[in-house]
């Protein structure tokens, strides 16, 4: 006798139904507590293991004091280069400015002499072209009076925005001049001193955020850009068994002299791409140049767009500091994915523009 004889379906079910249940409520707030459970354990360890990081990073990360050191800025006189000469001064630097109009250092010497405090701390200016020739710096910059630089700041640039086929061709070539001979100059000028004096020291070269995202209207300046950041990976494998560390700084649109002169040329859509991005006073970009190269960060930016870009430039750079270096190997993905979107909006407002110039060119041929 089966056990079909004594139960029908209905009694089966009626009787499998409860435990069934039963099983599937203790089966899903199983599964629910065990995804809580993993969710947990991956933000605490996840958590801890970045708290490791930053604890070791902290621990090895170089140090440099800039009391009693010797600072020279190119482009000094204004902008992100005063203002990185007068927090040097607070910091007990003695600050040489150099640029290229004296009347213009003699009144950026009076904004700096009342922030050298300190016994024996003194700041000067010498007018020269550093984008001259290299003799021209070397006259200027070595010798006795100036003596040997410890911290070298390479500030003095230009920019000039427009399209590639308006743009003259002797902007390419006054920018290339100015912002890349305008360093290499210098730096070769100040060079064999730094590393003959044993002091170890910094190498500053001030670049742009455009070095990082090159949009419409700077070909020829972001070429220019473009080209410190290459310059300065190079040198940095040179002279780092001298103990020099050298640094990259990318500032975004900073309220300066030359940011107002830039405006003047901006095409209306390079303009509205900029919009995307905030303006930073001389202050916000000199600070983060002086407490991050004393660091021996490689990349230094600027607010939370730039700190993005360099997440996602870390390519092939220097290892001076362990944070830096962490920072792009677990942010550079996202940063890539944030960027996309940028990219497409700025691809349709290019589209937009170029419609609106056919349109128009249109118009003129029928007008005629």
């Amino acid at each position: 006798m089966g056990i079909a004889d004594f139960l029908s379906l209905s009694d089966v079910h009626a009787w499998t139904s409860p435990t069934v249940n039963w099983l599937l409520r203790v089966n899903t707030a199983t599964m629910n507590l065990t995804v809580r459970t993993v969710v947990w354990q991956l933000l605490v360890g996840g958590g801890a293991f970045l708290g490791v990081i930053f604890s070791l990073s902290k621990l090895f990360t170089p140090t440099f004091n800039y009391r009693g050191r010797h600072v020279l800025v190119t482009g000094g006189s204004s902008g992100i280069g005063l203002a990185a000469a007068i927090q040097y001064a607070k910091l007990g630097s003695r600050v040489t400015i150099v640029a290229r109009t004296q009347k213009k250092l003699d009144a950026a010497l009076k904004e700096l002499q009342p922030h050298c405090e300190e016994q024996g701390q003194v700041a000067s200016a010498i007018s020269c072209d550093t984008s001259a020739s290299l003799e021209e710096c070397q006259s200027k910059l070595v010798n006795d009076k100036v003596g040997t630089v410890d911290v070298l700041v390479n500030c003095a640039g230009t920019s000039i925005a427009g399209s590639f086929d308006a743009l003259p061709a002797h902007h390419f070539e006054s920018m290339l001049k100015t912002n890349v001979l305008g360093s290499v100059y210098p730096t070769r000028a100040l060079l064999p001193a730094m590393k003959e004096a044993g002091r170890g020291g910094r190498i500053v070269f001030v670049a742009s955020q455009v070095a990082q995202v090159a949009i419409y209207g700077y070909t020829a300046y972001a070429a220019s850009k473009w080209a410190l950041r290459g310059l300065a990976e190079a040198l940095q494998m040179e002279v780092k068994p001298y103990g020099i560390m050298v640094s990259v700084c990318y500032p975004p649109d900073t309220d300066t002299p030359g940011y107002e002169a830039e405006m003047l040329t901006k095409p209306d859509i390079t303009k509205k791409l900029s919009e995307s991005g905030d303006v930073f006073t001389s202050e916000d970009v000199a600070g983060d140049i002086v407490k991050y190269s004393a660091k021996g960060y490689f990349g230094i930016s600027t607010g939370f767009d730039g700190w993005l870009l360099k997440q996602l430039h870390p390519g092939m750079s220097p290892c001076n500091n362990l944070w830096e270096v962490w920072q792009g190997i677990l942010f550079s993905g996202l940063a890539r994915f944030i960027s996309v979107f940028y990219i497409a909006s700025w691809d349709s407002s290019c589209r937009a523009a170029a419609q609106s110039e056919m349109d128009a060119r249109k118009a003129a041929k029928k007008s005629k």
